[in-house]
């Protein structure tokens, strides 16, 4: 795949977050900032084929993810 150079604003608490998780992960900035996208993708995926995302809880209840 063909990569390409960006520049984003991003506000700090959200730099130190995906700081954080790539420390904790042992990869690059740019790495968990490319799975957030694809994260982000999937979200947009599925609403457009008009499917919910489910989590279920430790008390074992199923919940809908939103993503709005």
């Amino acid at each position: 795949m063909a990569m390409k150079k960006i520049t984003v604003n991003l506000p700090e608490d959200q730099v130190e977050f995906l700081q954080k998780i790539a420390a904790e992960e042992h990869v690059t900035f740019t790495d968990v900032l490319r799975r957030s996208i694809n994260s982000e993708k999937f979200f947009v995926d599925q609403e457009k084929n008009k499917r919910k995302v489910l989590v279920e809880d430790a008390d074992h209840r199923i919940r809908e993810v939103m993503r709005k």
